[in-house]
C-alpha cells in the first residue's frame, strides 16, 4: 500500500487556479489592475493566460514531489499573488480588491498547505526554498511583462 502524502494539496492548488480568475473577471479585476498595478490586459489575454495557468498547473500536480522544487512554484507564486497582489492592495486602498476572497480562502490556505505538505513528507528544505524563490520570480515577471503590454 502506497503511503499517503500531501500531494494532494498539489491539485488543490490547480483548482484555485481555476477558479480565482473567474472571480477577478467577474468582480472587475481588469479595470482595477489598470487603475491599480498599471497593467492593461485585454480580455482574451488574460483568459489566455490563466488558461495557461491552470494547464501548467495541472501538468504540475500529476507530478507531485517527484520534481518538489518544480511543482511547489505554482503554490509559491499564488500565494504571492494572494498576499502582494490581492491582500496588501486591499489593505493599503481600503477596499476589496477583485479577486480577494479566492486569494484568501483558496490561494492562501492551499498554497501554505502544499508548502507545508512537502515539508511534512520530507521533501528536501533547498527544494521548497528554490520553489519559493522561483515562484516569487515567476509572479513578480509576470506583472512587470503584464505592466509592459500594449493598452
Amino acid at each position: 500500500m502506497k503511503q499517503a502524502t500531501h500531494e494532494w494539496t498539489l491539485w488543490a492548488v490547480a483548482a484555485s487556479c481555476a477558479l480565482h480568475p473567474i472571480e477577478e473577471y467577474f468582480t472587475g479585476w481588469q479595470a482595477w489592475a489598470a487603475r491599480t498595478l498599471g497593467i492593461t490586459m485585454p480580455t482574451p489575454t488574460f483568459v489566455v493566460m490563466n488558461l495557461m495557468l491552470v494547464v501548467m498547473a495541472c501538468v504540475l500536480a500529476r507530478m507531485g514531489w517527484k520534481a518538489p522544487t518544480l511543482t511547489l512554484v505554482i503554490p509559491a507564486a499564488t500565494l504571492v499573488n494572494a498576499i502582494f497582489f490581492h491582500i496588501l492592495p486591499t489593505v493599503v486602498e481600503k477596499r476589496t480588491s477583485p479577486g480577494i476572497y479566492t486569494a484568501s480562502i483558496l490561494y492562501v490556505p492551499f498554497s501554505m498547505w502544499a508548502m507545508l505538505g512537502a515539508w511534512f513528507d520530507g521533501v528536501p528544505k533547498r527544494s521548497i526554498g528554490l520553489a519559493l524563490i522561483s515562484g516569487t520570480l515567476m509572479m513578480v515577471t509576470i506583472v512587470l511583462l503584464a505592466r509592459s503590454l500594449p493598452a
